[in-house]
């Protein structure tokens, strides 16, 4: 005797819309999308569920100039060449992490069963660093009061992880929901692709040093583990920064 299967769907139903959710408009600009990805999370899955949706360059955006403000914070506990290296260095990292992972995140989400195509899956990574990027903009200012009150190097260190670590979590759910709403039903292959996005952006922080410190070189070309350069500079503070020449005195 056949079982009857219509009664399965073939991909699991997005949660229902909440009647406070503010609908999105039919054109997705960068303000539109900015204030979706804060106000409305599930309908903006439910449009990057979407073939054609277009949202992959606005995505973009919003997370470039989010970390390039992140990025001109830390670059304000050292001052002097930092305000524009480490701005460059975060968003680079953050772009590099992306792309390094991306092909891995296509091969986890089919093995989750998702039927996204790679330009869906594009537009949801770029959602992922787009969110990640808006809440490190809400804890500039809070990360700012730091940089300009204490020299140890180590504990801004720890104040830069804690908030990169909360912001990516959201960054993950947001992607794992997305993935689902295309037909993903195994959590575990999505979970172990969160681990290997992080540990790779951890790495470039360590890669693209110095990002918080000071030094004579833009990049540097020892090579570390992202833990040995942490368990390094744990105990250190802010060097002095180089002394200007003093001012010549007037001649007699």
């Amino acid at each position: 005797m056949n079982a009857d299967t219509s009664q399965y769907p073939e991909h699991p139903p997005l949660p229902p819309q909440s009647p406070a959710e503010p609908p999105l408009p039919e054109t997705l600009d960068t303000r539109a999308l900015f204030e979706a990805l804060l106000r409305s999370p599930q309908a903006l899955i439910r449009r990057l569920a979407e073939p054609g949706h277009g949202a992959l360059a606005p995505f973009l955006l919003i997370a470039v100039v989010s970390m390039l403000v992140f990025g001109a914070v830390l670059g304000s506990f050292a001052m002097h060449e930092q305000l524009w290296t480490a701005p460059l260095k975060v968003t680079a990292g953050l772009l590099i992490a992306g792309l390094i992972c991306f092909p891995s995140l296509y091969i986890f989400s089919c093995l989750a069963g998702s039927q996204a195509n790679a330009s869906q899956l594009a537009a949801t990574l770029a959602g992922m660093l787009a969110l990640a990027g808006l809440l490190l903009l809400g804890f500039a200012p809070a990360v700012w009061i730091f940089t300009q009150a204490t020299d140890a190097y180590g504990f801004m260190g720890v104040i830069g992880l804690a908030a990169w670590l909360t912001a990516v979590a959201f960054g993950f759910r947001f992607l794992r929901i997305a993935v689902t709403a295309t037909g993903a039903g195994s959590k575990l292959p999505l979970t172990v692709w969160s681990c290997i996005f992080l540990v790779v952006t951890l790495q470039m922080t360590t890669s693209l040093r110095p990002i918080l410190g000071r030094s004579d070189r833009i990049l540097t070309n020892e090579k570390l583990f992202f833990l040995q350069h942490w368990i390094k500079s744990a105990g250190k503070s802010l060097p002095p920064s180089p002394a200007e020449p003093a001012p010549a005195l007037p001649q007699p």
